[in-house]
């Protein structure tokens, strides 16, 4: 447990990217949301109606703002601390483990700074502008609870994708990520050739706890990936 400790310390020694560039993140995304709403209010939109509300709540600005990021987190923490975590007499499992629990840390950390985002935005009536950012359908359109639990799971399985990238890097040299990519888009290609005539049958039957259910999944084949990787990886 002890060199699971290290580990996630060690994963969290640069404060200013894993807690302070998600707050710029967020803060680039909603002055740009600011700006939209000004632009659609101008146009002759009202805020107090039930269309613009429901058109409001569709913004999807927040749930891709941070994706992109996190997945890029995910590799850098394999691909550039697993060497030193070794040479510190830190065992692969316990490498693998340790970035897990840092992982979820940063996970809860962002839910929680969304959370009280979307406590004042319902406590401002949206900002004082009608700015639906985290009051949107994805995130349970103001629910707390599904807002927090949407964005952790979803946090940790984008870090847990990177980690997976990463350990193939680290693994197998540049061509691992590209290979596993091109094998992913194909596996997904032929996954909607297959499935696509039950397409309303499955979305139908979707619910925010399969989905919930989906992601948790994943992120363990993709942690279960970067262990699998970390075995037998060199350091290099």
């Amino acid at each position: 447990m002890n060199r699971i400790a290290k580990v996630t310390r060690l994963q969290m020694n640069k404060p200013d990217v894993t807690f302070a560039v998600p707050l710029y993140i967020l803060g680039i995304v909603m002055v740009i949301s600011v700006i939209i709403v000004l632009a659609i209010q101008r146009a002759g939109s009202d805020p107090g109606s039930a269309d613009y509300v429901v058109g409001a709540r569709m913004n999807m600005g927040m749930v891709w703002s941070l994706p992109g990021f996190l997945i890029y987190l995910g590799v850098q923490a394999v691909s550039t601390t697993f060497p030193f975590a070794l040479a510190l007499g830190t065992t692969r499992r316990a490498f693998v483990a340790g970035t897990a629990l840092a992982n979820l840390i940063q996970s809860a950390y962002i839910a929680l700074v969304m959370l009280a985002l979307l406590g004042l935005e319902l406590l401002t009536n949206h900002w004082f502008l009608g700015l639906y950012v985290l009051d949107i359908y994805a995130f349970g359109a103001g629910n707390p609870l599904q807002l927090f639990l949407t964005v952790l799971i979803g946090t940790f399985l984008c870090l847990s994708i990177g980690g997976v990238f990463g350990a193939i890097w680290v693994r197998f040299g540049a061509k691992g990520p590209t290979i596993l990519g091109l094998a992913l888009g194909l596996v997904l290609a032929i996954a909607i050739l297959l499935l696509v005539p039950y397409f309303g049958e499955i979305f139908a039957a979707m619910t925010e706890g399969t989905l919930a259910l989906g992601a948790i999944a994943a992120a363990v084949v993709a942690l279960l990936g970067t262990w699998l990787c970390m075995r037998r990886t060199a350091v290099r």
